[in-house]
């Protein structure tokens, strides 16, 4: 890329962070407003709430993307967390679909050194692919974290077709996705930031289904 489409794709980037500032202003003072008129009732409550946490997540992505992804000094992580957050947003279209998550979470896993955010945005990635290659079926999707010497390792499988031999050699690149529907962005971006961190993703042999290893270095 030259400096005229670096400079072009960072303006780009400035511009629609601009752009978004008001549209989430405005959302996160209408479920706060929500919030104050109408906290006695749980439910509007607990919605209301969850809006304007993912507003904020929205503002630090772009925020992140405005800085070129350079992730925070001294980040840390906690992926059992992370991963119970990422689900979280998913359930609802793994209950219309009947999908299953099976969790397999070591409890003395160490923090790892990766931001909160960047780690729920890998695992979301990985989460919402596991989904929709199980749509149409009651399929089951599997997390299980691991501690290991001075990482920490996640592994993501589901019981879906797996991933076409045409795809695996360039399976992270950008825009490549066997979805119509996919931008094939997602494990782009997923292993981008695990590199950063100094870690890896890496899709594993596995059949049937996909199965994908995210290594993060732990912090000391």
């Amino acid at each position: 890329m030259g400096k005229a489409e670096k400079k072009d794709a960072a303006l780009t980037v400035a511009e629609l962070a601009h752009e978004l500032r008001q549209p989430l202003t405005g959302i996160r003072t209408s479920a706060e407003l929500l919030l104050e008129s109408h906290g006695d009732d749980p439910a509007v409550r607990v919605r209301a709430a969850a809006i304007v946490q993912q507003v904020q997540r929205i503002q630090l992505l772009v925020e992140r993307a405005r800085q070129k992804g350079v992730p925070p000094r001294g980040a840390r992580g906690d992926v059992n967390q992370a991963i119970d957050a990422a689900w979280s947003l998913l359930e609802r279209d793994a209950s219309n679909q009947g999908a299953a998550l099976e969790r397999d979470l070591a409890p003395d896993v160490a923090a790892v050194r990766l931001d909160q955010l960047a780690l729920e945005q890998i695992l979301g990635n990985l989460l919402r692919n596991a989904l929709d290659a199980t749509a149409g079926k009651r399929g089951r999707i599997r997390v299980s974290t691991a501690p290991l010497a001075g990482a920490v390792e996640v592994i993501v499988e589901d019981d879906g077709p797996g991933v076409p031999e045409d795809l695996r050699a360039r399976l992270f690149s950008p825009f490549t996705t066997g979805r119509a529907t996919g931008t094939g962005l997602g494990l782009h971006i997923s292993r981008s930031l695990a590199e950063e961190a100094g870690g890896a993703l890496d899709l594993l042999e596995n059949a049937p289904g996909a199965r994908f290893r995210l290594r993060l270095p732990a912090v000391p």
